[in-house]
């Protein structure tokens, strides 16, 4: 019997000697792929910049300028799995931190965690000229009250929305570190969702570093103490199918709430709804430009700007049009929208709005989508929550 147990527990030490044997090989085989592991990045960036004043309760904090810093992880894509690589010219996405330091004590020292993706509009052997989105939410604002911080009249919570657009030039300098050097503005905004929100918006300089890494480095090393995983990818250009271009009828609403400048601080949330009608022309794979019309409901409008008794549907709904882009990544598309009040009882909202949100396609038709909608220009009039169907139809030859 015990002979039998010594075979038995020989064949299992055998037996994982060989898969250990295979593990290690198969490692070896996979050193030969020109992007072996995960290419990522460290960023470290500093900001200073100004604000662009839209208030003068706050003089002391917005006649100075502000700094800020971002901290982030990336990772660079090299277009082995995804079409979208290529066609966004292999950009680096991820996750950052932000904070700011503002000038005086009403404001706070707001931070936000956020995601971004950073893409090339044209790149060099060392020297790239690159487009940048982020969005998140921060905090660490000191928000409107009327007995403790009444001078504080631009944002009326501690918690908002951080979206920031950078253009820019970044430099390799060897292997590992590149160089950047960025324009870019940022915006803080609650949807007015609370009052005060006529928002915060800053425009700058942003000079910053990033560090490129291969982690598996500290996996191989036991495998082959020689192998060196590429820090920096091969890009992997593929032939693209040709794509179809097409038009499509788009259909979206929406549902949400919003407070006025009536009731400020602990005012009543307002029921507001929106119905859109597009014709859109995709002309990419990544884009299509389309033209519709919208319909608004707003139970606001009872009592801002003015008190309405009795008040009907049509006191508070209102019509416009707007032409509109559409920038299509992965399930993730950014919807901008730029429309023209067409009723006359929104003359307080000024001539024209403007729409940004982001759809995520949960079929490649059926979309859920949230965005922002402004009033006389870029102030924030309510957030937008909603679904959509588009319906497509196809013409002319692929390209």
């Amino acid at each position: 019997m015990k002979r039998y147990i010594l075979l038995f527990s020989l064949s299992i030490l055998l037996s994982f000697g060989v898969k250990a044997q295979d593990y290690k090989q198969n490692l070896k085989d996979k050193f030969k792929e020109k992007n072996y592991g995960f290419n990522n990045v460290i960023d470290v960036k500093y900001h200073h910049g100004r604000f662009l004043k839209n208030s003068e309760s706050l003089n002391d904090i917005m006649d100075n300028p502000y700094d800020s810093y971002n901290i982030r992880i990336g990772f660079q894509s090299d277009g082995v799995k995804q079409k979208w690589d290529q066609l966004y010219g292999f950009p680096v996405y991820g996750v950052g931190f932000y904070h700011a330091f503002f000038k005086g004590g009403e404001l706070g020292q707001p931070q936000a965690l956020y995601a971004f993706m950073r893409a090339p509009v044209l790149r060099g052997k060392k020297l790239s000229w690159n487009w940048e989105l982020s969005v998140g939410l921060a905090y660490g604002f000191y928000e409107y009250n009327p007995e403790d911080n009444v001078d504080q009249q631009v944002i009326g919570s501690s918690h908002n929305v951080y979206f920031n657009a950078a253009t820019g030039l970044s430099y390799q300098i060897g292997n590992r570190f590149d160089l950047t050097l960025d324009i870019d503005v940022t915006h803080f905004s609650n949807g007015s969702t609370r009052t005060p929100n006529l928002g915060i918006n800053l425009a700058g300089l942003a000079f910053g570093g990033r560090y490129n890494f291969n982690p598996v480095r500290n996996y191989t090393k036991y495998v082959d103490g020689g192998f060196r995983p590429a820090t920096r990818p091969v890009f992997e250009r593929q032939e693209l199918e040709k794509y179809q271009r097409h038009s499509e009828i788009i259909l979206f609403g929406s549902m949400g709430g919003k407070t006025t400048t009536t009731h400020i601080y602990d005012g009543p949330t307002y029921f507001i709804s929106s119905l859109s009608l597009d014709y859109a022309w995709a002309y990419h794979h990544v884009g299509k430009v389309g033209i519709g019309i919208d319909g608004f409901y707003e139970s606001a409008l009872r009592d801002f700007p003015v008190h309405i008794e009795n008040a009907g549907f049509g006191d508070l709904s209102y019509m416009g049009w707007h032409v509109s882009h559409y920038l299509r990544m992965y399930r993730l598309t950014l919807v901008t929208q730029v429309g023209f009040y067409l009723s006359s009882n929104v003359a307080h909202k000024g001539n024209y709005y403007f729409q940004v949100g982001g759809s995520f396609h949960i079929t490649e038709n059926f979309f859920a989508r949230a965005a922002l909608k402004t009033r006389n220009g870029a102030v924030a009039d309510f957030i937008e929550w909603g679904l959509g169907y588009q319906i497509p139809f196809a013409y002319g030859k692929k390209r």
